[in-house]
C-alpha cells in the first residue's frame, strides 16, 4: 500500500502537467491578440467610416459635465495653465483678479496644443498668440481664436464646463 501510494505520487508528479500552463499561456495570448486586433480593425471601420470622427479632433468641444481642474490660487492674477484632467483639456487663466477664462488648448491654425505663456498663450508649432481675457489671435499665421470654455468658480476651485 505504501509503495502504490508512492508510486501513485510520483505519478502525479510527473505528470505534473508540466507542459499544460505554457500551452494554456500560448493559447490565451493568441486569443487576446485576437481579439485586440479585431477590436482595432472594428474601431478604425468605425473612425474612417463616420465624417463625425475626423471632425471631434478639429473642432474640440467643452467638456460634457462640469469639471473641477485646478484651486483659483494654482492660477496666479495674469497666468495661464493647461489642464488635463478626466479627459477635459482646457487652458485656464486668470487675466484679471478674480476673472478666470478657459479655453480649448487647440491651436485653430494646425492642430498643435498652445502652451501658457504670461498672459498670453502660444503655439509651439508656428507661433500663433492668443490673448489669455477672450482667446483672441494677436499674432502668428492662425486666422480664428481658441474655442472658448464656459469657467465659474465654485469654492476656491475653478470649474470647467
Amino acid at each position: 500500500m505504501t509503495a502504490s501510494h508512492h508510486h501513485h505520487d510520483s505519478s502525479d508528479q510527473q505528470e505534473f502537467e508540466e507542459e499544460a500552463p505554457p500551452v494554456a499561456s500560448r493559447r490565451r495570448v493568441v486569443g487576446a491578440v485576437g481579439l485586440a486586433a479585431v477590436g482595432a480593425a472594428a474601431l478604425s471601420a468605425c473612425g474612417s467610416g463616420s465624417g463625425g470622427g475626423s471632425n471631434a479632433a478639429d473642432a474640440p468641444a467643452a467638456p460634457a459635465t462640469p469639471t473641477d481642474v485646478a484651486a483659483t490660487e494654482d492660477i496666479p492674477v495674469g497666468t495661464g495653465v493647461k489642464v488635463d484632467k478626466d479627459g477635459v483639456q482646457a487652458v485656464v487663466g486668470q487675466p484679471s483678479k478674480g476673472t478666470f477664462t478657459a479655453f480649448s488648448p487647440v491651436c485653430p491654425h494646425q492642430g498643435c496644443q498652445v502652451n501658457p505663456s504670461g498672459d498670453t498663450y502660444v503655439c509651439p508649432c508656428h507661433s500663433s498668440v492668443f490673448d489669455m481675457s477672450s482667446g483672441d489671435v494677436t499674432a502668428g499665421p492662425a486666422t480664428t481664436g481658441l474655442t472658448s470654455y464656459p469657467v465659474s468658480v465654485r469654492n476656491g476651485r475653478v470649474v470647467v464646463g
